[in-house]
């Protein structure tokens, strides 16, 4: 193993923020009213299997359509189907199964074929189980299998990247994903990977502050050639896939394509378990881990919770009250909001911030020590006096000001691109080639730069404002990237992406 390894310009490494997760799993109840998106993960939205007045069970596929990209959708819980509506869904029209369920019966319907010595199963057998159960639809490529879950194949992979980083102000722990016999289901979930894409090198990325838990990982995986175990720094935002491929495989990522098109899969720890779930224990994607963090909690903590269960069951009786609350999905700097609190949870999710909302103006809020608050650039007082956990409230802290040339969001960008120089092009409205000479396209749309930003101007809206622009005037992004890349599954790629 190596105890640290090539990290990338820029980015930021952020600070202990206050009510972090606890390393505990509390068990959500049963919804009484399942909300099944038949759109989760990579892939098209399954046809529904279903009707209103149907019974089913628990795991039992609802919905699937075998000839797009796409996984099988499953109940997650046992009833009747109330009806099937089409919802916006993260400003996306969505069909929804809405099961009433049967609080009577907790038990799910196990995977035809799963084998608890999987070394028994034949490859299909094992591509079949992922498929069926849903795993395949996992992280931003899904699995590759031989049914349609991926733009490449299992023999296209050159390289998979597991990772665990932690890079985000709030993260889902890895003690408990890991913890007890968690942790050689997740190595058996591993071997699994390396049986299915035997082409496949595999590296698996872990936070440079976990070196125990690497230890422990190299030494039962001591005699396989195939695994790479590196630690990297938590540094933000080192676990997006943008960033893992340069860092651990020394090779360029084509921005606004996936991973899957160079050949690497890319999956996080969650998704590893849940492969061995499948393929070992029969078991279907009904239930999804989810760190509940921020202040606007009463307490913070992890819960293991069945898909489709409305957002309201979760926090109603979490959240702070007499507080004024935003609630958003996964990253505290580029999550969506959340406010529909009727809508379900489906297999993307893995943390819920809640902040209070806090909008008092603070006069010459930029000259102050700012102890409990994070900052780019540390006063010289802050730095002599001891660290405490960061306030996390949705107050920019300061008054909106020109810029002052800084550079500070050139320092933190993670590609190397000139936000502050971009954003004076957007603002003039000068929407031209000069932003494509300036690689605008590169942004991943991490946030960092509107986050360091001392002026408090909005960089990455303007960023995401000045791409939008140019493929409106016909802009032909793709022409930044494909001549410089030999590019797998293209048209399967662009079909998922517009599906």
């Amino acid at each position: 193993m190596k105890s640290k390894q090539r990290s990338f310009k820029g980015g930021y490494i952020f600070g202990r923020f206050e009510n972090q997760p606890k390393d505990i799993v509390s068990e959500q109840g049963m919804p009484e009213l399942a909300v099944i998106p038949l759109s989760q993960g990579f892939g098209s939205e399954a046809a529904p299997l279903v009707k209103k007045g149907d019974k089913v069970e628990a795991g039992q596929i609802i919905g699937r359509s075998d000839s797009v990209i796409s996984s099988p959708v499953h109940a997650s819980v046992s009833g009747v189907v109330e009806e099937i509506k089409s919802v916006s869904y993260f400003r996306r029209d969505t069909r929804m199964v809405y099961i009433r369920a049967d609080k009577s019966k907790k038990d799910y319907r196990r995977l035809d074929g799963y084998a608890k010595d999987w070394r028994k199963l034949k490859v299909e057998d094992i591509e079949r189980l992922l498929y069926s159960s849903g795993v395949s639809s996992l992280d931003r490529e899904g699995i590759p299998t031989r049914f349609k879950s991926s733009i490449i194949a299992p023999n296209d992979v050159e390289n998979i990247i597991v990772h665990g980083i932690g890079s985000e102000p709030y993260n889902i722990s890895l003690d408990v994903l890991l913890s007890g016999k968690k942790l050689l289901n997740f190595i058996e979930g591993l071997r699994i990977l390396n049986v299915l894409m035997p082409n496949a090198k595999m590296y698996l990325a872990l936070n440079g502050r976990k070196i125990k838990l690497a230890e422990e990982i190299c030494k039962i995986t001591t005699k396989h050639a195939w695994l790479k175990v590196i630690t990297l720094e938590p540094k933000y935002p080192q676990g997006y896939d943008e960033m893992l491929v340069p860092t651990i495989l020394g090779k360029k990522f084509p921005f606004g394509y996936s991973a899957a098109n160079i050949g690497v899969v890319v999956l996080n720890i969650q998704a590893v378990i849940s492969v061995y779930e499948a393929v070992c224990e029969g078991k279907p994607l009904i239930e999804r881990i989810i760190a509940l963090c921020g202040p606007g909690l009463k307490e913070a903590l992890h819960i293991n919770t069945r898909v489709g269960t409305p957002l309201s069951d979760i926090l109603d009786s979490r959240l702070r009250q007499g507080v004024k609350t935003r609630v958003v999905l996964n990253s505290l700097l580029t999550g969506e909001k959340l406010t529909d609190f009727f809508l379900p949870v489906d297999r993307t999710f893995s943390q819920i911030v809640a902040l209070p909302d806090n909008d008092r103006r603070e006069f010459l809020s930029f000259v102050r020590p700012g102890l409990r608050r994070q900052s780019y650039s540390r006063t010289f007082l802050s730095s002599l006096l001891p660290s405490f956990d960061k306030i996390a409230d949705t107050n920019v802290h300061g008054e909106a000001r020109p810029c002052i040339s800084c550079n500070y969001c050139d320092e933190a960008c993670p590609v190397q691109i000139m936000p502050h120089l971009l954003y004076k092009y957007v603002k003039s409205n000068l929407i031209d080639e000069r932003l494509m000479n300036y690689q605008i396209f590169h942004c991943i749309e991490c946030g960092l730069c509107s986050f360091v930003c001392p002026s408090k101007i909005p960089l990455a809206r303007h960023m995401k404002e000045g791409k939008d622009k140019l493929v409106m005037q016909g802009c032909d992004k793709s022409q930044c990237i494909l001549p410089y890349f030999d590019l797998k599954g293209i048209e399967e790629y662009r079909g998922a992406k517009e599906a």
